[in-house]
């Protein structure tokens, strides 16, 4: 689940992006696609926490909904849920934008085998 400000009508696989920027929330989703997928390693180093411009990972996105049970929804956000984490390894060299957007068709030729 990631709390997000808006609404999204779209259902289906999404990227996991890092971002050209170091991550300033040590608690945020994009670790805890690697809490799912590898129960084990929680708190410890991951190289996916240290990528930069790249897709590290790949969900489904299965709902938007505003009254999320989860101790993480934030009140006043829209919680967007995601199931069947799989990270991306190697990780896939990619600039990102801001919001939803489609990958170069290279990027989604090697994401084939993922979504």
């Amino acid at each position: 689940m990631e709390n997000r400000r808006r609404r999204t009508s779209y259902r289906g696989p999404l990227l996991i992006h890092a971002g050209m920027d170091a991550d300033p929330d040590p608690g945020a989703s994009s670790r805890l696609l690697w809490t799912m997928a590898d129960p084990e390693a929680f708190g410890q180093p991951r190289a996916a926490w240290r990528a930069r411009e790249a897709v590290i990972g790949v969900v489904h996105l299965a709902d938007a909904l505003t009254d999320s049970p989860s101790p993480w929804a934030a009140v006043g956000s829209y919680h967007w849920v995601f199931e069947f984490p799989s990270p991306v390894a190697p990780f896939i060299p990619c600039r990102g934008r801001p919001g939803l957007w489609i990958p170069p068709a290279a990027v989604a030729e090697r994401l084939a085998g993922f979504v």
